[in-house]
C-alpha cells in the first residue's frame, strides 16, 4: 500500500471513523508506561500489517467513535520513535510506521499511526505479551470481520495471507527485473527523523581532527591534498551482542578483493583497533614503526564502527601517494578507475557488516564525499583506459548519498554505483561514466584485480 498520504486523506478518516479490516481505533493507549497498552498496539498492528497495511487512530472509543476519556495533556507520548520502538520489540520481521498529527472536524488533534503493508513473509510476534497474555510468542495475526485482530483459524485465512506475500514477492521479483534491464536500482525514501548519519559524520571528523592536530604540517597522515570519506548507517533490528563479539564480526566483515581493503582490521601493537566511546576506532596513521613523513596519504586510515551500525572511513588519495614511482604530483591526478573500486568496496563491506550486526531485512544510508577535487585532471594510472587528456575539475568538493536495501548490494553492485558516481566524473569535463566500464572494473575487483 502506499507509504505516503496527505493531510487531507488522513483528515478524512476523522470525519466518520469506522473500524473496517484496514482501521482499528484504541481509546488513549499508555505506550510510555504500559506493558499490557504496547503489547495490544503491536497486535493491532502487527494482524494490519499482515492485511496489507492500514490505519490506527488513538483516542477513540471503538463504542461510539467519539473521543475517548483520558486524554492525555500532550501527545508526547505518542511519538514516532516511540511507536517503532514497539514495534522493533514486538514484531518480526519489524518494519517502520509513520505517526501523524491530525485534526478531527471540532479541531481536536489525534494520533494517526500508518501501518506498512506489501511484505514477503508474514509478520509474526517476536514474543509474548506481559505474563503471556495478549500476544503469543512467534504467532501470527490477521485481521477478520468484526473487525478484530487473531491468528488464522482456517486454510482460507492461510490462504488469503499467503497469497498477498506471494503476490508482494512476485512483484519485487518483476521490479527487480525491470531494474536490472533499465540499469537502475531504485532508492528508498530517506527517512525523515534528525539525522544521526550526519551527526555521527561530524563528530567522526572532529575525532580525526583531534588526532591530527599534533602532526606537522604537509605530512601524508594529514591529508593536506584532499581525502575522500565514506560513511554509512545500516537500518534494521540489531543482534543483541556482548561487547567482546564485536571484534570478531568487524574482522569477518572486512571484504578482502583488494591488498588494502576499506575497514581493515590490523592485528599488530600500535595500529590495532580500541574501543572509545562505545565505537570501535582504528588510525592507521598512528604507526610508530614508520617514520611520520613516510606515512601517505593513501595509507593513513582512520576508520570508526558502532555496534548500532554505523560506520565512517577516511583515506587520502592513492594518486597522491605515486610521485616517486610514476612521476605523478602530488594533487594534480584523479585516476578514473580507483573510486568505482573503492565505493565498490565499500558498499560490500556495508551489506557485510549488516549481516553480521543486524537480523532479518536491512537498508544503507551511504553517504561519501570528496574533498580535494579542484586542479586535478582525470587520468588512468598505467593508461589501462583511453582518455582524453585536459579534463580538469573547478569544483573543490562534492557529497553523493544513496540509499539502498543491503540486500540489493551484492547481486546489484555496479547498478548502485554507477548512478551514485556520475555526478563526480561529470565535474571533470562533464565525463560520463561508461556502464561497461563499471561492470569491468567491479569485476576484475572482485576478481582480485585480475
Amino acid at each position: 500500500m502506499p507509504q505516503e498520504f496527505s493531510r487531507e486523506r488522513l483528515a478524512d478518516l476523522l470525519v466518520d471513523p469506522r473500524e473496517d479490516l484496514n482501521l482499528e481505533v484504541k481509546n488513549w493507549l499508555g505506550l510510555q508506561n504500559s506493558n499490557n497498552d504496547k503489547a495490544t498496539f503491536a497486535k493491532a498492528a502487527i494482524a494490519i500489517s499482515n492485511h496489507g497495511g492500514g490505519f490506527i487512530i488513538l483516542g477513540l472509543s471503538d463504542e461510539n467513535m467519539l473521543e475517548a476519556d483520558g486524554r492525555p495533556p500532550t501527545l508526547d507520548g505518542y511519538n514516532q520513535d516511540l511507536i517503532n520502538g514497539i514495534i522493533q520489540y514486538y514484531s518480526d520481521p519489524p518494519f517502520h510506521c509513520e505517526v501523524h498529527f491530525v485534526s478531527n472536524p471540532d479541531d481536536a488533534i489525534f494520533p494517526i499511526v500508518v501501518i506498512p503493508g506489501g511484505h514477503k513473509v508474514p509478520i509474526r510476534a517476536r514474543r509474548s505479551g506481559p505474563n503471556g497474555n495478549i500476544l503469543a510468542d512467534n504467532a501470527i495475526y490477521i485481521r477478520k470481520p468484526g473487525p478484530r485482530s487473531e491468528m488464522p483459524q482456517s486454510a482460507q485465512d492461510w490462504d488469503d495471507l499467503l497469497g498477498r506475500c506471494l503476490r508482494n514477492r512476485r512483484d519485487e521479483m518483476y521490479d527487480q527485473i525491470r531494474d536490472l534491464i533499465t540499469g537502475a536500482v531504485p532508492q528508498l525514501q530517506q527517512p525523515t527523523e534528525p539525522d544521526k548519519l550526519e551527526e555521527w559524520i561530524d563528530k567522526s571528523f572532529e575525532r580525526w581532527s583531534d588526532l591530527t592536530e599534533p602532526l606537522p604540517a604537509n605530512v601524508g597522515a594529514r591529508f593536506t591534498h584532499g581525502f575522500y570519506r565514506i560513511a554509512y548507517k545500516i537500518e534494521g533490528q540489531n543482534r543483541q551482542l556482548d561487547t567482546a563479539e564485536i571484534p570478531e564480526v568487524l574482522r569477518n566483515s572486512v571484504v578482502h578483493h583488494t591488498g588494502w581493503p576499506p575497514f581493515w582490521y590490523p592485528l599488530r601493537r600500535g595500529i590495532a583497533p580500541y574501543l572509545i566511546d562505545g565505537a570501535v576506532e582504528c588510525w592507521l596513521g598512528s604507526d610508530d614503526e614508520a617514520p611520520i613523513e613516510q606515512r601517505d596519504a593513501a595509507h593513513s586510515d582512520f576508520w570508526r564502527i558502532h555496534p548500532e551500525g554505523l560506520a565512517f572511513l577516511l583515506r587520502g588519495f592513492q594518486e597522491d601517494g605515486m610521485e616517486d614511482q610514476r612521476a605523478i604530483p602530488v594533487g594534480t591526478a584523479f585516476d578514473l578507475t580507483l573510486p568505482v573500486w573503492r565505493v565498490g568496496e565499500t558498499l560490500l563491506h556495508a551489506s557485510s557488516l549488516a549481516a553480521g550486526l543486524f537480523e532479518g531485512p536491512t537498508a544503507i544510508r551511504f553517504v561519501v564525499t570528496y574533498e580535494g577535487l579542484a586542479g586535478r585532471s582525470l587520468i588512468s594510472v598505467g593508461n589501462r583506459r583511453n582518455i582524453r587528456e585536459g579534463r580538469v575539475a573547478q569544483q573543490n568538493s562534492i557529497t553523493l548519498t544513496t540509499h539502498i536495501d543491503a540486500q540489493a548490494i551484492d547481486t546489484n553492485l555496479p547498478e548502485i554505483v554507477r548512478p551514485l558516481l556520475s555526478p563526480l566524473y561529470a565535474l571533470f569535463d562533464f565525463f560520463e561514466l561508461p556502464m561497461q566500464l563499471v561492470v569491468d572494473e567491479l569485476a576484475r575487483m572482485r576478481g582480485g584485480g585480475s
